[in-house]
C-alpha cells in the first residue's frame, strides 16, 4: 500500500511480504496468495492513509495480469473504497507500474518525467520484453516466446535447493563464481528475431545440476563449482536479455534506458545494462532495488498518470484479468464505444 503526493513523492510505500509463508513450498501458492492479500490488505490501508496528512483524492489498483484470487481481493477492496468515499478510480495493468518504477525515488523527491522515447526491459518471474514508450503509450518490440527470466532463475535454483525466492541466492553466489567457467547455450531464433527465449538455457542448466548431484546446495557452504556455474548461468540470463538492446536503439533512438521488474535487482544485470549505456551514449535509469519487485508506488505512480490522461474507471465495471491482453504484434486491442478505460474496457496501449 503506498500513498504519493501530486508530484509522485512517494510519502508511504508500505509492504506486507509473503515471502516467508510461500518458502516451504518453492513458489507462490495461488490460494495462500489470496488469502494473505485478504489478511493484509485492510490493515495497509488503515495504516497508510493515517500515516500522511490531507485526503486521499485518487485510487489506483492493479487489474491484472497476475494471480486471479489476489487480484480480486485489490480490485474489491479499491472499487469499495474509492466508491464509499466518492474518489475517482483507475484501473492499472501491472507492467503499466513497472515502466514508471526507475522514476521514482524513495529519498523524498518527486518523480522524475520520462522523455520520448524510453526504452524499457521488464525482466521478472512472469515476464521478459522490451518496451519503447511514448505518449501514446507502451510498444512492445520484443519478448519471450516461452519461460520469463526470473522463471528460469528461481527454477534453476529450486533444482540445486536452494531456498525461495532464488534470484537473489543466485545473485549473492555468482558474485563470487567466474562466469566464463562454464559453456551454456544462447537460445538465437530463426530470422533474426529479436524476440527471446530462456527454455533451452534453463533446462541445459537443470541438465547439468542434476549430472553432477548438485540438488542439495546450501548457499552457506556453497563449492568454487557451484558458485562458477551459478556466475556462468547468471551471464547467459543476462547477456540473453540485453541481447536485442543495441538494435533497438539503432531502430527507436530513445533518450533513455531503463529496467525494471524484480530481475533488474540482479547485481550483474545492473551492471552490464550501465555500461551498455555508456557505450551507446544513454543515461541509463534503474529503479530502487526496494521498487523492483512487486510494490504499490509504482502502481500509484501509474494511477496518477492515467489519470492525467483522462483514464477513468467506474468502480462498479471494474474487474480483474489475471491473463495478458497483448495483440500481436505487441498492441493493446482497443475497445471503441466505452466511457471506461480500464484494462477489460481498453487501455492506453502499455
Amino acid at each position: 500500500m503506498a500513498v504519493l503526493a501530486a508530484d509522485g513523492c512517494v510519502e508511504v510505500n508500505l509492504l506486507s511480504s509473503q515471502v516467508a509463508a510461500h518458502a516451504p513450498y518453492g513458489g507462490v501458492v495461488p490460494e495462500l496468495a489470496s488469502r494473505e492479500h485478504l489478511r493484509a490488505l485492510p490493515l495497509l490501508a488503515r495504516r497508510a492513509v493515517a500515516a500522511v496528512d490531507g485526503a486521499v483524492d485518487l485510487v489506483a489498483v492493479t487489474t491484472g495480469p497476475g494471480l486471479i484470487g489476489a487480484l480480486l481481493v485489490g480490485v474489491r477492496f479499491a472499487a469499495a473504497y474509492a466508491w464509499g468515499r466518492g474518489l475517482p478510480l483507475v484501473g492499472v495493468d501491472h507492467l503499466e507500474g513497472h515502466l514508471v518504477s526507475p522514476f521514482l525515488s524513495l529519498e523524498g523527491r518527486p518523480a522524475r518525467d520520462a522523455p520520448e522515447p524510453v526504452l524499457a526491459l521488464v525482466a521478472s518471474g512472469g515476464h521478459s520484453a522490451w518496451f519503447v514508450v511514448t505518449a501514446d503509450g507502451a510498444h512492445r518490440h520484443s519478448r519471450t516466446r516461452d519461460d520469463a527470466a526470473g522463471e528460469s532463475l528461481d527454477k534453476v535454483a529450486q533444482a540445486m535447493g536452494l531456498p525461495y525466492p532464488g534470484g537473489p541466492v543466485i545473485d549473492r553466489l555468482a558474485q563470487r563464481g567466474d562466469p566464463t567457467a562454464v559453456a551454456l547455450p544462447r537460445p538465437r531464433l530463426d530470422g533474426g528475431d529479436l524476440d527471446l527465449s530462456f527454455s533451452g538455457l534453463k533446462s541445459a542448466a537443470i541438465r547439468w545440476v542434476r549430472d553432477r548431484s548438485l540438488t542439495s546446495v546450501d548457499e552457506a557452504t556453497a563449492s568454487p563449482e557451484v558458485r562458477d556455474f551459478l556466475a556462468s548461468f547468471e551471464d547467459a540470463v543476462v547477456e540473453q536479455l540485453l541481447r536485442p538492446a543495441p538494435e533497438l536503439v539503432a531502430r527507436h533512438r530513445p533518450a533513455l534506458l531503463t529496467a525494471s521488474g524484480g530481475v533488474a535487482a540482479n547485481t550483474r544485470l545492473r551492471q552490464r545494462l550501465t555500461e551498455l549505456g555508456r557505450d551507446l551514449g544513454l543515461e541509463v535509469l534503474l529503479p530502487p532495488l526496494a521498487l523492483t519487485t512487486d510494490n504499490a508506488a509504482m502502481i500509484a505512480r501509474a494511477g496518477q498518470l492515467a489519470h492525467r490522461r483522462g483514464r477513468r474507471t467506474d468502480p462498479r465495471r471494474l474487474d480483474a484479468s489475471a491473463r495478458e491482453v497483448w495483440q500481436p504484434p505487441g498492441m493493446r486491442r482497443r475497445v471503441t464505444g466505452s466511457a471506461d478505460a480500464s484494462p477489460r474496457n481498453g487501455p492506453d496501449p502499455v
